[in-house]
């Protein structure tokens, strides 16, 4: 442990402190606009405390996605428990499992950084970022087109993908995009809960069309 980190941690919780400063950064800044430094700053102790708990920024940035594994495990094992006949109720069932788990986290203001984040990740296409969303997202993904396969036979894979594409991009600009509160001139906002049940009717309806 870096010389002094002793005393720096005491009565502290220095470690889970470093990792929720460098997910607000990353939230706010993107990856590749946020050093090791800035993360020490944000979180006022030595850039060696951050090196010692987390070693390089990849890594880091790798942490915070783990810690949040959980959000990701629920929402797989949500859609695998989905049942019943083909049909609209199916598709309902999954989309549901898929995205209230998202939006019930995007509702509290703890969480809100993640879901920033998981945005950013998706958005921007450089490789730290590529390897995240695959790792943690891509097999949510396959396991939400492999139900909605089952919930609507006959429909080609190409057609489901660009479904589950344009929904995740619905579901994104809701949570991550503030735009809506300019455009709406202050009637919406951001991630507004009470409009979570409009979103997933809209991207049922999309699945339901997408034939």
């Amino acid at each position: 442990m870096p010389a002094g980190a002793e005393k720096i941690e005491e009565g502290r919780d220095r470690r889970a402190e470093i990792l929720r400063a460098a997910e607000l950064l990353f939230a706010e800044r993107g990856y590749a606009a946020v050093s090791i430094r800035d993360i020490a700053g944000a979180a006022s102790v030595p850039i060696a405390l951050v090196r010692y708990y987390f070693g390089r920024k990849e890594e880091l940035f790798g942490f915070i996605f783990e810690a949040h594994r959980h959000l990701i495990s629920e929402r797989v094992e949500g859609i695998r428990a989905v049942g019943g006949p083909a049909g609209p109720a199916r598709v309902e069932r999954i989309v549901r499992a898929w995205a209230e788990p998202v939006l019930r986290e995007r509702a509290t203001e703890a969480a809100n950084s993640f879901s920033v984040l998981v945005a950013r990740s998706i958005w921007e296409a450089d490789a730290v970022n590529r390897r995240i969303v695959e790792q943690y997202y891509d097999p949510l993904a396959h396991c939400f087109l492999a139900a909605m396969r089952e919930a609507l036979p006959g429909r080609d894979a190409a057609s489901l993908v660009l479904a589950y594409e344009w929904s995740l991009g619905a579901l994104l600009t809701f949570i991550a995009d503030n735009r809506v509160e300019r455009l709406s001139a202050g009637a919406v906002r951001a991630g507004d809960p009470q409009q979570a049940e409009r979103l997933i009717r809209f991207i049922v309806a999309g699945f339901l069309a997408s034939g």
